[in-house]
């Protein structure tokens, strides 16, 4: 008998990482964000599901790296949040009592952070971001980002990587 895709349950080694094949789970979004962006319970039942179904890795979708420009209702990884490590945790654990490898999408809104907040107070105080000055299709002004601001989002960036190296690593 031949298969169309013969090596899709190999094994496979990327980076010097391997994998028990070559099923990885695309990020999906959240669902179960609490009020403070934790992963909640019914989320990470949803991301072990993946893992339980036979991916190799799974991905958590939109942590958010920048919540100075970016309050968006989504994930965020802050030691400031009493649950927020304990939540990324649980789920990178019940990703990998499965065999699966957990990676986590790193992300920022842009001018589109905010939109999605249940502080409706903080979402109207926060500025909306972009390269350039400019008006949102929906009527929301947006503020140009400064270079400095640009560096510090990089920077959010590479710090939040090498904290979810650490909370993420198998």
């Amino acid at each position: 008998m031949t298969h169309k895709f013969p090596h899709l349950c190999s094994p496979i080694t990327i980076a010097g990482r391997t994998f028990s094949n070559r099923m990885f789970s695309a990020p999906m979004g959240g669902t179960d964000i609490t009020n403070d962006g934790c992963i909640g319970p019914k989320s990470t039942a949803f991301y072990e599901l993946r893992a339980k179904g036979g991916a190799a890795a799974v991905t958590v979708s939109e942590c958010m790296v920048h919540p100075e420009t970016d309050g968006s209702h989504a994930y965020h990884l802050d030691t400031t949040i009493l649950n927020s490590l304990a939540s990324a945790t649980y789920t990178t654990d019940a990703i990998r009592r499965h065999g699966a490898i957990a990676s986590l999408e790193l992300s920022h809104s842009g001018m589109y952070a905010g939109t999605y907040m249940t502080d409706k107070s903080k979402q109207k105080s926060m500025h909306q971001w972009e390269s350039d000055d400019t008006v949102r299709p929906d009527g929301v002004k947006v503020k140009a980002l400064t270079e400095d601001m640009i560096k510090e989002i990089v920077e959010a960036y590479g710090q939040q990587s090498l904290q979810k190296e650490q909370d993420f690593r198998c």
